[in-house]
């Protein structure tokens, strides 16, 4: 009798919850911004402004329909919840007939399923972990996507400094043709040098159309994920060193954030629960019962019923059977599931270390004996001690170590997003999060 109670509570709060879809919205985006950190109105940039990566993302937050319908998913989670946690309607039934003369004949039936209504606070929790998976899912999906605008950016103004550099590589090879044409007019150079000179502008221009479909398609690329276009003065002319180093992170603390994890987690959850409760669904069907009020010549008999599924042909062990292996097939994932992003952490990781001390060679190291080297080749040409392909080969080495530079900061921009992604609980690199284990809800057929 203690379940009664219970049970009734249980009824008039399912009875009484709605779905709200936008305030499912605003609780996904309040999450976010717990994770990752406030998100900027979304603005274009002025004249003269460039487009940041707060900036980016904030755009792509408003503007990218494809995010905003995945947002719809938490609404839908929700109304799923709500509408698993609610036992199955009765059934009325209702026949009359002719009466011969006296009256006619009325027979009303009510029933119910017992295990529609019994198992009600089980499903309603199996549907509230499912709910609590769903919702983390479409959290995690968001915060992947915010990573993925940030790369979006970097590749970008990565692209757009490679093409500055190449264009500079191409500019001092078209001069030093010109001045090799001169002087071989002039008699003073081999008709080799020439040619050398020729097809080293011939490349330079080649790299330089490679280097600016790059960049065009770098920026395409931020585009579509931005929902507006950009264009290329909209985008800063580089990327900016980091001021500090970057933070790396414990496992225990990247697990216990993941979202991936969550949902895994929830889902073993939902499955151990769906399993247990299948032991009793599968021999109970379809068991119902229910009054019959029959009226007959004005006068009114009242009855019950008692109807069910004899488990003689189907005795229902496929079902448990099935019921226990989505279950252990969920606990696999999830153990999978940390196990990879163990792994994935201490990849990024290492990723992040080295692209620091790339970044710190070409400071300290590289940039700074190319550009000893450019200035000695200068005074040595100002001296006539050496020849313009002289001149031009430095430029050319100048410009290589430049672009390795930049190379060195997107991938150090490129480990500081993974972390950051890893650190508010999104997808690490290299570990695909599956649904694949899910089991449908495990209502009878028939609603019984």
């Amino acid at each position: 009798m203690k379940a009664l109670p219970v049970l009734a509570g249980l009824l008039l709060v399912s009875a009484c919850a709605s779905v709200d879809p936008v305030a499912e919205r605003a609780g996904v985006m309040a999450s976010l911004a717990e994770r990752d950190g406030p998100v900027a109105d979304p603005v274009m940039p002025r004249d003269g402004e460039t487009v940041s990566e707060a900036m980016a993302v904030s755009l792509a937050l408003a503007k990218n329909h494809r995010l905003l319908a995945r947002l719809n998913e938490a609404g839908l989670a929700r109304a799923d919840q709500v509408r698993e946690s609610r036992p199955v309607n009765p059934i009325v039934e209702v026949v009359t007939l002719p009466g011969d003369g006296h009256g006619r004949v009325w027979d009303v039936d009510l029933r119910a399923s017992l295990l529609g209504i019994a198992a009600t606070p089980w499903r309603a929790a199996a549907a509230q972990d499912r709910y609590e998976a769903r919702r983390a899912e479409t959290l995690l999906a968001t915060l992947d996507f915010v990573a993925d605008t940030r790369r979006a950016w970097v590749e970008a103004v990565a692209a757009r400094q490679r093409l500055d550099l190449q264009a500079r590589i191409r500019d001092a090879a078209a001069a030093s043709l010109v001045v090799a044409e001169e002087i071989r007019a002039a008699g003073n150079a081999p008709e080799l040098e020439l040619e050398r000179e020729r097809v080293f502008a011939q490349q330079a221009e080649l790299d330089y159309l490679q280097a600016e479909h790059a960049a065009l398609q770098a920026r395409l690329a931020l585009g579509r994920q931005l929902g507006v276009a950009v264009s290329a003065d909209q985008l800063p002319t580089r990327l900016e060193p980091g001021a500090a180093p970057l933070e790396m992170l414990e496992t225990e603390a990247a697990l216990t954030a993941s979202l991936p994890l969550a949902a895994a987690r929830a889902n073993v959850e939902a499955t151990a629960g769906e399993a247990g409760l299948e032991n009793w669904a599968s021999l109970l069907e379809h068991v119902e019962l229910g009054g019959v009020f029959e009226r007959e010549d004005g006068d009114w008999t009242r009855g019950w019923m008692l109807e069910f599924a004899l488990p003689v042909f189907d005795t229902g062990a496929a079902r448990r059977t099935a019921a226990q292996l989505r279950a252990e097939q969920a606990i696999h994932q999830h153990a999978a599931l940390a196990h990879e992003i163990r792994n994935a952490l201490d990849a990024v990781q290492a990723m992040a270390r080295l692209a620091e001390r790339r970044v710190s060679h070409i400071e300290e190291d590289a940039l700074p004996t190319s550009e000893r080297l450019m200035d000695a080749t200068m005074r040595q040409y100002n001296a006539m001690q050496v020849s313009v392909f002289d001149l031009m080969a430095t430029v050319q080495m100048r410009s290589r170590t430049g672009q390795a530079y930049v190379d060195a900061l997107a991938d150090w921009h490129r480990a500081r997003i993974a972390l950051e992604q890893i650190r508010a609980g999104g997808s690490p690199a290299m570990v695909t999060v599956s649904t694949a284990g899910e089991t449908a809800p495990t209502r009878g057929e028939g609603g019984h």
